[in-house]
């Protein structure tokens, strides 16, 4: 089969296109012949070795995929048939230990990720593990399909699992163009939450509007938390779901109302940051880090796409063997949503 790999960490020269053996599946795996691949911003770090992400070599990256099966295990026929469509989530537990055991399959010492720990979806062939792969709807495409696992898994984990949304709160949604961004602002909506989403760029604000935001917010300009505080009658926001890291930092803790929660989930910009932590003790306020991502979240996730209520947003779409200018596109950050490599 063809694939894009790595032999060595680097910048995206390191991308290899060419010919790579065929994956041979376990009786308990099924066999995917990938259609698309989503690029997350792990992704570049598993290629670059940037935010201490060190990888064995060589790999085949890709967390995101979708595609259709082409071969069942003969443990896992009951569950799935060749030509089934699917994407995978990429995060494998053991499904044996305590943690899994206990229902905390994130905290799984034998956890695997497909693209970073194992051979991912930069390939015209993946396997995985038969219940990693969920049915898709044919109304989704595989493109959409392949934006989902990762941005969904991390933004339902810090809307609901970490900061507990209740309906009608009102939420700030950093980076609204990110893969997370876009999520959570869907999810927002889903619990009819009044939503402030922040961008860098006013075409990103624009779309971000187009997909449920309430408010939309240049943080590029430095009175951007004075501007929620006004639109928010100085109350401030419940949840600030933050990917972005230092360089927000106090503008989004000096955005939260009495009894918010800030949940984060990045530090693309650092991670050093000074706390008030008078003003966290006497207003009630919890900062929340994401943590690991269950896949017993997945399931919920998987009933709203198929409800339509949930989709992957794609911003571009590129054949696989453009992976390097993929990879370009997505450090230039001028995006909105996902870029997809089309197998």
């Amino acid at each position: 089969m063809k694939a894009v790999y790595i032999l060595e960490q680097g910048g995206p020269e390191v991308l290899l296109y060419g010919d790579w053996p065929d994956p041979v599946i376990g009786p308990d795996e099924v066999l995917v012949r990938v259609r698309a691949a989503a690029l997350n911003r792990l992704d570049l770090y598993s290629r670059s070795g940037e935010k201490g992400v060190r990888i064995a070599t060589p790999r085949i990256l890709g967390l995101d995929f979708a595609g259709e099966v082409a071969e069942v295990g003969a443990a896992a026929q009951n569950r799935l048939q060749p030509g089934d469509r699917v994407l995978v989530d990429p995060n494998v537990s053991c499904g044996r230990c305590d943690a899994c055991l206990l229902g905390h399959d994130e905290d799984c010492p034998d956890r695997v990720s497909l693209g970073i720990t194992a051979d991912g979806g930069y390939a015209e062939l993946a396997k995985a593990p038969a219940r990693n792969a969920h049915k898709i709807p044919e109304a989704l495409s595989f493109e959409e399909a392949a934006a989902l696992p990762i941005a969904f898994k991390t933004a339902w984990r810090m809307m609901v699992g970490r900061a507990r949304v209740q309906p009608g709160e009102t939420v700030l949604v950093h980076a609204a163009g990110s893969g997370v961004g876009s999520a959570a602002i869907q999810i927002a909506r889903l619990f009819g939450c009044r939503i402030f989403a922040t961008a860098g760029a006013d075409w990103k604000l624009e779309r971000a509007r187009e997909l449920g935001a309430d408010e939309a917010v240049n943080y590029t300009e430095e009175t951007w938390p004075d501007l929620v505080r006004a639109l928010t009658e100085d109350r401030g926001v419940d949840i600030v779901i933050d990917s972005v890291g230092a360089s927000l930092w106090e503008g989004s803790f000096s955005c939260l109302a009495r009894g918010g929660r800030l949940v984060t989930c990045g530090v693309t910009s650092g991670h050093r940051v000074s706390l008030h932590l008078g003003r966290l003790f006497t207003e009630g306020q919890s900062i929340l880090g994401v943590g690991g991502l269950p896949n017993s979240d997945f399931p919920t996730i998987m009933k709203l796409v198929q409800r339509g209520l949930f989709k992957g947003i794609v911003h571009a779409v590129l054949p696989l063997e453009q992976a390097q200018e993929a990879h370009r596109l997505l450090e230039s950050r001028n995006v909105f949503g996902k870029i997809i490599l089309k197998v």
